[in-house]
Formats: structure tokens, sequence, C-alpha cells
């Protein structure tokens, strides 16, 4: 396929130059790329990798996810800071995960298995219910000590029954003792900020998007619409807890796709660039 041809089609209306593309398609060896390779290039320019340096995470849990009777496995990675937070719903689903870069950032869906990915943007992160304009955030939800439930046990902890409401919709929470979770204060710090990050990005019920944590180190969590007989739809169990679980995802080979952003944006870009450039030279 002619390349001029190629960028009329996908180009269709800019009065960019060709030359602006031309280094991209520079390769070592004689035979010219094909049609579907330069339609690969292109492609990939309107992508972005998901961070400029590869990603460090320092702790993990492995869960259960409950949703009307279906369970699954997941699990959750976070940094030292517990800002930072990778997870999946289902980890057997061919490294399907959401990340949580900062939280001015838009949440990224990756696949690992394919090596790409999308971005949310912010105006789907304020649909979602994610982001809120100015003046328009719900209230925190607190919770409250659960005085008739009896203490449960997970990962060999007694843990107390939280509970709190909004709407139709309820939420509870089982929290370990500080005292019992067996980690530094700093580790057990990174812990509930990754939970509290994941509450907050829940899909669906937004029941958990701003629930205040009670002090503790939080094991369990159940949330949704009771069901005819009081219980909650759906709920995540931690089965393993490691707050020192180092692992390193590299984030600059993970490319992102970014919705609105096309041949003619990526082309705009690169001419202010060049204009940049020449601006400085001069």
């Amino acid at each position: 396929m002619n390349l001029t041809r190629l960028l009329g089609v996908t180009c269709a209306g800019t009065a960019l130059t060709l030359s602006l593309f031309v280094p991209v398609f520079v390769r070592a060896q004689d035979a010219p790329p094909s049609g579907a390779q330069m339609m690969e290039d292109l492609v990939r320019l309107t992508m972005v990798p998901l961070a400029e340096e590869p990603l460090t995470f320092e702790g993990h849990l492995a869960c259960e996810l409950s949703s009307s009777g279906r369970a699954t496995v997941g699990e959750l990675r976070w940094d030292h800071e517990g800002t930072t937070v990778l997870w999946s719903d289902a980890i057997d689903r061919r490294g399907l995960y959401t990340v949580h870069l900062t939280s001015d950032q838009p949440l990224a869906t990756i696949n690992l298995e394919h090596g790409e990915g999308n971005f949310m943007t912010p105006d789907m992160m304020t649909l979602a219910g994610y982001w809120h304009k100015e003046g328009d955030r719900p209230s925190d939800l607190s919770l409250k000590l659960d005085k008739k439930a009896d203490l449960d046990t997970l990962l060999g902890k007694a843990c107390t029954r939280y509970v709190g409401k909004r709407g139709k919709s309820r939420v509870a929470v089982w929290m370990a003792d500080p005292s019992d979770a067996g980690m530094s204060q700093d580790a057990l710090d990174d812990v509930r900020r990754a939970w509290i990050t994941w509450m907050h990005h829940r899909p669906g019920d937004g029941v958990m998007r701003h629930v205040l944590l009670p002090e503790g180190l939080p094991l369990k969590v159940e949330w949704g619409a009771p069901l005819e007989d009081g219980s909650l739809p759906m709920g995540m169990t931690t089965l393993t807890l490691n707050p020192a679980a180092a692992f390193e995802l590299d984030a600059p080979a993970l490319w992102m796709h970014v919705p609105g952003r096309d041949i003619n944006q990526v082309a705009r870009e690169m001419k202010e660039q060049q204009e940049k450039a020449a601006g400085k030279e001069d």
C-alpha cells in the first residue's frame, strides 16, 4: 500500500505534510514495510506508555471476590505509599488488570498478555462517579461498630465488624486490631491506603466510594443493596497478605490507547514540537 494513500485515508482533511511521519518508517532493511506494518506503526503513534518509568510495588494480597453467588480469586499490589495500586478481580482472565497511578490521573485497564491497554478520560471518570465536579462530591461515609455481630477470625486475627449505609445500599468491613496486624505502622498505613483506593474505585454500586475506614487492618468487606435474606450481594475476603512482596511492572513497555487521541492529534503535536525546536535554533 502506498504510504501517501494510507496517510490520506487516516488523516483525511489535514493539511500536514508527509514529512512529519517519514522518520517513523525508516528501517534498516531494504524491503519496504508492508501496508499492515505501516498501519500498525500509525496506530502506535496514537498510543502512550502507561508510565515513563517502571512501577515498583511493595505489598500484595490475594482475595476471594463474590458477586451474587459467583466467586473469583483476585489480587492487589501497591507501592510503598499505597497510592499506586494494581488489581485484578480474576487472575485467571489472561492478565487483565486495573491500574490507579495517582489521584489526579484517570484509571487505566491493561492486558499484560498483549502488552497494551486503555486509559479512561476525565469525563469517563466523572461519569462513572470516581471523580466529581467541584461542589458535587458526596460526603464521606463513616462506619459504626456493629455491636450485635460476633468477632470473626480472618488470617488468624480476630476481626470486628463495622457497618454503614447510603440510600438502599449497605457496606460492612471487618477490621483486625492494629496491635494484631503483624507489621510496622508504615506498612499498615500502606495497606489501608491501598484498600481505600480499591474500595473507592469499584464499578457499579457507589456505596464504597467515600467510605472512611475505622482504625485497624481491613481484611474483609461486603457491600450492595441487601438481598431478601439480608445478606449483601458483593464481597471481598483476604486470603493471603504480604506487605513485603516486591514486584516491578515494565510500564514503559505497556502501550495505552487514549480516547480522542487520533493520528491528526499526533500530527499536530509533532508539528508543534518541530516549530518549538526550530524556534530554539533561531
